[in-house]
């Protein structure tokens, strides 16, 4: 498996990332961090000061193909302005090689709800990004009262009942189906092509190929899992919505309105960037996150 700051193995094969452990004494491990670091122009001071009166939790879920590391920019923005940040890898996402038959949505759920209680008992800002739009909606069912808020980043929000692929445009439906007839398990791979011209475009080719190469096939199953939200038949609030002007994986206007009027009064933020915002511009997504945990304007 890959190296992470903590490697905690909740469930089924997940893995979480969190930011360096507390001490006995509540402070966390300084040992770690550099003094100071500076993130375009950026001047965090004494990291090590600002990381032992860490202000919020943010738990971070990865959508479809990939795993925590996507989240590593925005983690790293995240964590300078003395905030912990919890991404799990979910399961059948750390390796290639992992088995994928008989993997579920409601290991995923598992998965971050074991993030949620490592978190303790402060609320958290939970953010699910693309198909994990679908991971956090179950988990704030369940457990309402351990999120602060609930953001969505260019992600599916599905009702009571309603499975991802429910929500899929008939034709990138059918594209599914037809990756998944190439495998015995019905994993789906991402073409690369698709990746390059709909996920990824505005990244520099090295970068995109880079982050091509981790991604991993996605189970079958999850996408037509139905969500459970046996408390509730829409997401709770407060809700938020993160929206890329330049995201191309679904047709205009499926992000904002059609996802973002399944929420009850949301606060909507627009950014510049495709849908793999968290890899091209991970600074950019980390202010709004900030701004969305904190109500501190984002510099955008």
């Amino acid at each position: 498996m890959r190296p992470a700051s903590s490697d905690l193995r909740p469930g089924r094969g997940s893995r979480i990332s969190d930011s360096p452990a507390p001490t006995h004494g509540g402070s966390h491990r300084a040992d770690v961090l550099p003094e100071s670091l500076e993130i375009r122009g950026i001047a965090t001071g004494n990291i090590r000061a600002q990381h032992a009166a860490m202000k919020l939790t943010y738990l971070l879920v990865h959508g479809s193909w990939q795993g925590a590391w996507c989240w590593d920019g925005v983690r790293t923005h995240l964590e300078v302005r003395a905030h912990r940040v919890l991404a799990p890898t979910l399961p059948a996402h750390d390796e290639p090689g992992e088995d994928l038959c008989g993997i579920a949505l409601a290991d995923y759920v598992t998965a971050a709800e074991a993030a949620l209680e490592i978190a303790g008992g402060e609320p958290v800002v939970l953010v699910g990004h693309s198909f994990g739009g679908a991971v956090i909606t179950q988990l704030a069912d369940r457990c309402p009262g351990r999120i602060a808020r609930l953001v969505y980043v260019s992600a599916f929000v599905p009702r009571d009942g309603e499975s991802v692929g429910d929500l899929l445009p008939s034709e990138f439906r059918a594209g599914l189906e037809r990756l998944a007839a190439a495998r015995r398990d019905r994993a789906i791979a991402l073409p690369w092509a698709l990746w390059r011209s709909a996920f990824m475009q505005t990244g520099d080719e090295p970068a995109a190929r880079r982050a091509y190469d981790r991604l991993v096939p996605e189970p079958w199953a999850p996408i037509f899992d139905p969500v459970r939200l046996p408390h509730r038949t829409s997401p709770v609030v407060p809700a938020a919505f993160v929206v890329f002007r330049d995201d191309r994986t679904m047709p205009p206007g499926y992000w904002q309105p059609r996802m973002t009027d399944r929420l009850a009064v949301p606060k909507i933020v627009e950014l510049d960037g495709d849908h793999e915002t968290m890899l091209t511009a991970p600074d950019r997504l980390a202010e709004a996150l900030l701004e969305l945990g904190s109500g501190a304007p984002a510099q955008r």
